[in-house]
């Protein structure tokens, strides 16, 4: 009995042993170095293995990849080479040798930036009631316009500490229309903007200095460009007649007509 005993002692300890021996044996630290063709070390590679183990190379271009076992296959990826695969045959200190490969950008789009003063001004035109179209020219930040020794003409206007008269040194514009009169007698570059019915105006476009060679002449402290609406929202039709009899009738236009 006591021999018995004594055998199924050795037993489990020899079975313990085997197990110890068995986990080094599939898992194990395997310890390498990437390098590139001229033997200069490249770093931070991603080192991944087939069963989800990874790791990256360190300046001196070394890893260490955990839980790593014969028969692995090991991938090896920068930005700037080309992929490699690597099988693993023994737990001895890798050399991998990773060869150059062209890095392209993908493609690049550039596009006008966004003019967040611009929005807001659209916004104050679309909040904010106007009694006439130079009115609207307030909503430029920093532009300030006065009608002075009586009405009838357009409105002198002030930006950026030039006075700029009636439009001698801003350019003006609707729908891309130029409303500056090069030759006038009050003043070169007059721009009355009284034709243009103010609710009819749906955003503004402006820029501040000299620095705006597409805009053309005039455009010596700025320019403003007035967009109108292409539809109306409230669009409607009437039609009245007589006198004493008189008879008058209005219509709203549906809105797959209201242009």
């Amino acid at each position: 009995m006591k021999l018995k005993s004594s055998f199924d002692t050795m037993k489990s300890i020899f079975v313990i042993l085997l197990s110890i021996v068995s986990l080094s044996a599939f898992a194990q630290s395997l310890q390498g170095v990437v390098k590139d063709n001229a033997d200069k070390p490249v770093v931070n590679a991603h080192v991944t293995s087939n069963n989800g183990a990874h790791a990256h190379t360190e300046r001196d271009g070394s890893f260490v990849l955990e839980n790593a076992k014969v028969g692995d296959t090991l991938l090896i990826t920068h930005i700037s080479y080309m992929p490699q695969r690597v099988a693993v045959t023994g737990m001895e200190r890798l050399t991998i040798v990773l060869a150059e490969s062209s890095f392209e950008l993908a493609q690049v789009e550039v596009h006008h930036s966004v003019k967040a003063i611009n929005s807001i001004t659209e916004v104050d035109v679309a909040v904010t009631p106007v009694t006439t179209s130079q009115e609207v020219m307030r909503k430029v930040p920093g532009l300030f316009i006065g009608q002075h020794a009586g009405g009838g003409k357009a409105e002198q206007i002030f930006l950026r500490g030039f006075d700029i008269d009636h439009g001698t040194d801003i350019n003006v514009t609707v729908d891309g229309t130029p409303v500056n009169m090069v030759s006038h007698a009050h003043g070169q570059g007059y721009a009355d903007l009284h034709f243009v019915i103010p609710e009819t105006v749906e955003n503004i476009d402006f820029g501040k200095g000299p620095y705006y060679v597409d805009k053309g002449n005039m455009t010596t402290a700025g320019y403003v460009g007035l967009k109108t609406k292409d539809r109306l929202d409230e669009s409607l039709v009437s039609l009245e007649y007589g006198q004493f009899n008189t008879r008058w009738a209005c219509w709203g236009l549906p809105r797959s007509a209201r242009y």
